[in-house]
């Protein structure tokens, strides 16, 4: 077995790692940055190509005595050989359609849009394929993405899946190290979520209750509900004798052939989605009352109403499911018609936790209440709110060390 053996190259003023591999017989180059600088960082860089050395050698020798130990490994190296030769999009491809019974449907949507569109606009024209793909070259595109106006939350969507593509080639030993572990993961500029106060909610609903929206709003901002939870729930979800709201079901957007649709699905964003909350009186009256509506509607319209959706409560006059993309533009219209400030619609989930934050709700209840995986999310997200704990802690101190 042949070691691995390296140099020390220096590129746009900075030390580089160079391995030399091998693929098929022939003699390979492995460029990965140190991430320091020629001048004064000899040492240090020596160190980083030995430590590299290190552990390339430990990881070939690994895989070669898994290898002795296959009972096939010449389907094996086949197999590594042509997944290595793959442009760099077209294995995040095939990794996608592998994965894509374990996703969300739209997970796997956006995976594909992605990869179609920005990620094959940039690594196409160079014919990067898997073998050759470095850190440096994933800086490169993260800089290119920033170049093209996306902030750093999408950008890391990008550097999520493209290492979750390659941590499955590593996984498998097709790979010794993952790219991404070279690369500059993207920053995130902290999200400040916008919110209405009660007085504004209360304007809203003024505004909304001959809208045919009115309901999705009045849900969302009692139950922070996210726009694919409020627009899947079902009349059956309801339980007025219990007096509770179950959410474990939602609608989302997709392709379907050539043709946006919007479609139902059972499986939540995660387990903590599927949440069980109480029936608010107010909420109640206004559910009552919108089923009176679509009974009487479905008798006046006969066979032109659509009984497909008959136990979704956010249907439209005619029975059809509202679209994602509809109720947001349609709120939108809303607001700017009757002069209210504008919001996303998901800005309704923000109100109402930010109203619950206000009024001395724990973070742990609220984290709950939203259905968040886990509390720091939330904490993430609305701790720059939670001013009363600073005024509380302010007055402790304050306290403690008087006088």
């Amino acid at each position: 077995m042949k070691m691995i053996t390296g140099s020390l190259q220096t590129k746009h003023g900075k030390y580089y790692a160079v391995l030399n591999l091998r693929e098929d017989g022939r003699r390979r180059q492995k460029w990965i940055s140190t991430g320091l600088a020629v001048k004064g960082n000899k040492k240090a860089a020596a160190a980083f190509l030995d430590d590299l050395l290190a552990v390339y050698n430990k990881r070939q020798e690994r895989l070669l005595r898994a290898i002795s130990k296959m009972k096939h490994p010449e389907e094996f190296l086949l197999e590594q050989r042509r997944i290595l030769a793959l442009p760099v999009c077209e294995y995040i491809l095939e990794w996608i359609e592998h994965r894509s019974a374990d996703l969300q449907a739209t997970t796997v949507q956006g995976y594909k849009g992605m990869c179609s569109g920005r990620l094959s606009e940039y690594f196409e024209p160079l014919g990067t394929t898997v073998y050759d793909l470095t850190g440096e070259d994933l800086n490169g595109f993260y800089s290119w993405l920033t170049r093209c106006g996306l902030k750093g939350a999408s950008r890391q969507r990008y550097h999520g899946l493209i290492h979750s593509a390659f941590a499955f080639l590593v996984k498998h030993r097709y790979l010794d190290s993952n790219p991404c572990d070279f690369a500059d993961r993207p920053k995130a500029e902290k999200f400040r979520a916008a919110y209405y106060s009660a007085d504004e909610l209360t304007e809203l609903f003024k505004a909304a209750a001959d809208s045919p929206i009115y309901i999705p709003i009045l849900l969302t901002a009692h139950y922070a509900l996210r726009r694919s939870e409020v627009l899947g729930l079902k009349w059956s979800n309801i339980d007025f004798r219990n007096k509770t709201v179950k959410i474990a079901h939602k609608v989302v957007e997709q392709k379907v052939g050539d043709k946006w649709q919007a479609v139902g699905h059972d499986r939540m964003k995660n387990e903590s989605s599927n949440r069980l909350l109480p029936l608010i009186p107010e909420i109640e009256t206004a559910l009552l009352r919108l089923k009176k509506h679509q009974d009487e509607q479905r008798r006046l319209c006969r066979e032109a109403y659509d009984h497909s959706f008959d136990d979704y409560i956010c249907v439209d006059e005619m029975g059809k499911l509202i679209r994602p993309s509809t109720l947001s533009s349609q709120f939108s219209r809303l607001l700017k018609e009757n002069g209210l400030r504008h919001i996303r619609y998901h800005d309704l989930r923000h109100s109402c936790a930010s109203l619950l934050l206000a009024n001395d709700v724990p973070m742990k209840a609220i984290q709950e209440w939203l259905g968040h995986s886990n509390y720091r999310t939330t904490a993430d997200v609305y701790s720059h709110l939670d001013f009363k704990s600073k005024e509380r802690s302010a007055e402790i101190i304050s306290r403690l060390l008087a006088g």
